[in-house]
């Protein structure tokens, strides 16, 4: 795979996660994917395998702790078998109100135009303050 291809591949799962399509956009992530969410999230921490991590982190977003939750892209940048994708997380808390409004960088690694493993790095006080988890 080019490193293209996989920008082509990260972007079409961001496109697919804003459209509300979220077996679309887990479409392009291994079974076995090691995911690193941000250290200081309530759920922050290493899961492995993608069952894992739907439960853990996307099943959450809208049934526990958002409202109109979205990550929204600006750049990709690749890399050889790595995408950078800089963005911007949006929503409001479910029970605060609070309006969320901060930063990220995802690194994803590639192997086969497969997302075999995931870093997220992120605003973690914004996030647990607009949780109201502070």
């Amino acid at each position: 795979m080019s490193e293209m291809d996989n920008v082509d591949i990260a972007k079409s799962s961001y496109e697919a996660f804003h459209r509300g399509d979220l077996d679309g956009a887990l479409a392009m992530m291994d079974d076995d994917i090691e995911w690193h969410q941000a250290q200081g999230l309530p759920h922050g921490g290493v899961y492995q395998g993608l069952a894992n991590v739907r439960a853990a982190i996307f099943d959450p977003l809208d049934e526990q702790w958002w409202e109109d939750f979205d990550a929204t892209p600006t750049d990709f940048l690749g890399g050889g078998d790595h995408v950078v994708v800089l963005g911007r997380y949006t929503g409001r808390g479910k029970r605060t109100g609070a309006p969320l409004d901060i930063p990220f960088a995802h690194v994803w690694r590639f192997r086969d135009g497969r997302a075999v493993r995931f870093h997220q790095f992120t605003d973690t006080r914004g996030w647990v303050g607009a949780l109201g988890l502070d």
